[in-house]
């Protein structure tokens, strides 16, 4: 299996998560978690960087009668429009990726955070205002640079693996008052 399989992680998305009317996944992978928004009622996007990943899914949504845009793309290069609900999955492990294979589960640079930075720089781009943003991190990450990105934060669930603990954090865009 090439795309990330479900697991920890994903589950604890899907345990929390409230599906949007029009919701966007970052990092699909197998797609589960789009495929759970979409059972729900949502109206669906799917990205990942891996085009095989993005082959398979759209596979399993023919298989399965499912209607899910599913969009090859590095973070929000190839995305459109706003949604009012953005899910991502991200890379959270520390590491520098040899293939695009090893974005599944680390990559994301000295502290696992380098895609988590880049994907927080655009994401409101494409959010609505009153739109929510799900967000795995991890305790190897430097949540202190995270957090002072122009979002409010909040903390749903926590989970302690065996050599670090990851989390779910509930983002809206933070109000502007002049």
């Amino acid at each position: 299996m090439r795309e990330y399989p479900p697991s920890e992680d994903t589950y604890l998305l899907i345990d929390h998560m409230k599906c949007g009317k029009r919701v966007l996944e970052i990092g699909t992978g197998s797609g589960e978690v789009a495929i759970e928004c979409a059972k729900r009622g949502s109206e669906v996007t799917a990205v990942d960087i891996d085009s095989a990943a993005i082959e398979k899914l759209k596979e399993r949504c023919a298989r399965e009668g499912l209607n899910i845009s599913c969009i090859q793309s590095d973070l929000f290069e190839n995305v459109h429009g706003k949604y009012d609900t953005i899910i991502f999955n991200p890379p959270y492990l520390p590491g520098e990726p040899e293939s695009i294979v090893d974005y599944q589960w680390a990559g994301g640079g000295k502290y696992g955070d380098e895609i988590i930075l880049r994907f927080l720089s655009e994401a409101h781009k494409y959010l609505e205002d009153y739109g929510e943003i799900y967000l795995i991190l991890s305790s190897f990450n430097r949540l202190n640079r995270i957090f002072a990105y122009p979002y409010e934060f909040r903390k749903i669930a926590d989970l302690k693996l065996s050599f670090h603990s990851i989390y779910l954090y509930l983002l809206k865009k933070r109000k502007v008052y002049i």
